[in-house]
């Protein structure tokens, strides 16, 4: 369906009356809207990429939103029960965080207080233990900062940086990419390259890191998080999501472990980083424990839904007041064409870019 029809559509069914029918309604109390998001802002990262980031004022409003509509926010642990128990209360929402960005204690967590709604934070821990930006978002964001710019490499850098258009800028970062996967650089030795690219350009790298921009929660904000009551959860350690049974289990077993030594607490909740999803994954986290996972096929979660395949709507700067109003009221799940598919060679994947060292 073209977007502006759906928004016409939305519209009128939110003025005459249809939204606050479907949320008052015993079909919307048998489900459970998950909602996602990654980053708020603490510059302009939500320009740069309205996928990842949001404004912090939207997403105040969108807390707003919440409240105004009665939604019942429940963590995610008590929400995943009381679903298949059959004990939902009306308007039940469970409000998730993925990878653990510093922006959460700083821009998110001090409206969600103002609220008293809990939250989910999934954590990838690698970053997390280094203070460094994620490579593949910063350096994505550098290029976006210093666009329209075309340098020459001149031996320090794998490749020019040709900035002049989102394309070209697409085009570098891929070649910076792949010079580090060729190499499997480290993330300190990525870091370094980061740091060269960003000399190169003329992009003040010292503010940028103090600005903590695209850096994770460090484990003592991490442990701090969660003392305030926000749950920690699984993200993997590395953000990767291997096909090896072995190395899958490694990354689980490894972020739950640091995730534990923070916080005091064991992670039983998981979220497949970037949306990646195969069928041998399943049985995989059964094995290991967890009791719920997130992906970001978008929809509500009723009590047929699967455990380690539960839906969500991934709320991004781009989602209209209307749209949002209309997935907490349900309205919103009968407009998406999203599917999970588990055929061999099937994925799914969401906008974020990859956290992985």
């Amino acid at each position: 369906m073209l977007r502006p029809l759906k928004l016409t559509i939305l519209r009128s069914l939110k003025s005459t009356g249809i939204f606050g029918l479907a949320a008052a309604s015993r079909w919307r109390q048998q489900r459970l809207l998950i909602l996602c998001y990654h980053g708020i802002s603490l510059e302009d990262e939500h320009l740069w990429d309205p996928d990842l980031y949001m404004a912090r004022e939207q997403f105040a409003a969108r807390m707003e939103l919440l409240a105004q509509n009665r939604c019942r926010v429940l963590p995610l642990g008590e929400a995943v029960r009381r679903l298949y128990a059959g004990e939902l209360p009306p308007r039940s929402v469970a409000l998730t965080f993925d990878d653990g960005f510093y922006d959460f204690p700083v821009q998110a967590l001090p409206i969600l207080r103002q609220h008293g709604f809990p939250a989910t934070v999934y954590v990838t821990t690698y970053y997390c233990e280094h203070r460094m930006p994620i490579f593949t978002v910063a350096c994505r964001y550098i290029l976006w900062k210093q666009r329209g710019a075309v340098v020459a490499g001149n031996g320090e850098l794998p490749c020019d940086l040709d900035l002049r258009d989102e394309a070209s800028r697409g085009r570098t970062f891929e070649k910076l990419l792949a010079f580090c996967q060729e190499r499997g650089l480290s993330g300190a030795e990525k870091n370094a390259l980061l740091e060269r690219v960003a000399q190169r350009l003329g992009f003040d790298f010292e503010r940028f890191l103090s600005s903590r921009i695209l850096q994770l929660m460090t484990p003592a904000e991490t442990a701090a998080v969660a003392a305030s009551g926000i749950d920690i959860e699984l993200h993997t350690h590395r953000h990767r999501t291997p096909e090896d049974a072995a190395l899958f289990r490694a990354e689980v077993e490894e972020n739950r472990s640091r995730l534990q030594a923070m916080t005091g607490m064991a992670a039983n909740h998981f979220c497949y980083p970037s949306g990646v999803v195969r069928p041998a994954f399943l049985p995989w986290l059964e094995e290991l424990g967890v009791v719920s996972a997130t992906t970001c096929v978008h929809g509500l979660a009723d009590a047929a839904a699967r455990p380690l395949l539960l839906p969500r709507f991934v709320d991004t700067s781009g989602a209209t007041e209307v749209e949002f109003e209309g997935w907490l009221s349900g309205v919103g799940a009968f407009f998406t064409r999203s599917a999970l598919h588990l055929a061999p060679d099937d994925q799914t994947r969401n906008a974020a870019a990859s956290c992985g060292k």
